[in-house]
């Protein structure tokens, strides 16, 4: 997440929540800068072996308006065209994005920002069962071949996933924007409280791009006490560790490396301590 005014004089930061649900997969995080020169965001994409957009709160809607935000979207753009890129050339890549990750996506795919509605929705601190689209059932995400049968039924009967948006991509958005159409497929939608539709899973037709609107690291690793909308039953965690073992089985299939350990050690997390004295702490970036 890009910071106009960070702590400490940071510029930008994402929440612990995302590092523990990788590594809790078997996977490892280095952090990409969004304000990095393109050349060392090139350079670190060719060393890891899939990509992550976590949520935030940029105004990528209006991201003219800001020059943090401006530079975030820019960033995005240059590692979304890399993976596809990367994609068409034969070498697995996959790409991830979680709530404001997904409405990067689909703003990056439909080449329109206007596909991003700002406060349309009545979603915050909502859990949810998924409602699945015809595209669901053949889905390399949601599809019978890839999520255990209980784990789907869990997911579409029960309030599972954890919703905090307020902003989101209405359906009629992905039919009517031929290019947003084109890249991706919309696997559920759900209501918010109003009943009002947003798209809520999303896979790329072509590319191993996935996307969700929904959190779902919130239901394992997040307890706030002013927490709401989170589900932390048996089902809930079982059901969200699935996301995170398939977006590492994904990045398994890509044999990007480091050019040298020393290099790879300076890229990790490790190098930096999360902020904060609860179970929502955050990695705040010079």
């Amino acid at each position: 997440t890009a910071l106009e005014d960070g702590p400490e004089g940071g510029s930008s930061c994402f929440a612990s929540l995302y590092v523990k649900y990788i590594e809790a997969a078997g996977g490892r995080v280095a952090p990409i800068l969004y304000d990095a020169s393109d050349d060392d965001i090139a350079q670190i994409f060719t060393s890891v072996n899939g990509l992550f957009f976590t949520g935030g709160v940029v105004n990528i809607r209006h991201a003219q308006e800001s020059a943090a935000a401006s530079q975030y979207l820019h960033a995005a753009s240059l590692l979304f065209n890399m993976t596809v890129a990367t994609n068409d050339a034969g070498v697995h890549m996959p790409l991830w994005g979680t709530c404001m990750g997904f409405q990067t996506l689909s703003i990056l795919a439909a080449g329109d920002a206007s596909v991003l509605e700002t406060y349309a929705f009545e979603a915050e601190d909502l859990s949810l069962p998924l409602e699945l689209t015809s595209a669901a059932r053949e889905s390399r995400l949601l599809g019978k071949d890839s999520v255990p049968p209980k784990v789907l039924r869990w997911l579409t009967m029960e309030n599972l996933t954890s919703n905090l948006h307020h902003d989101g991509v209405a359906p009629e958005s992905f039919a009517a924007n031929q290019h947003l159409a084109a890249f991706f497929s919309v696997l559920s939608t759900n209501r918010d409280r109003r009943g009002r539709p947003f798209a809520s899973t999303i896979e790329g037709r072509r590319h191993p791009v996935f996307a969700v609107q929904w959190h779902p690291e919130r239901s394992i690793f997040e307890w706030d006490s002013d927490e709401g909308g989170i589900n932390h039953s048996a089902h809930a965690v079982e059901a969200m560790q699935f996301f995170a073992n398939f977006f590492i089985s994904e990045a398994r299939k890509n044999q990007h490396r480091f050019p040298s350990a020393a290099e790879e050690r300076a890229a990790l997390i490790y190098n930096y301590l999360p902020q904060g004295r609860t179970s929502y702490q955050a990695y705040v970036f010079p």
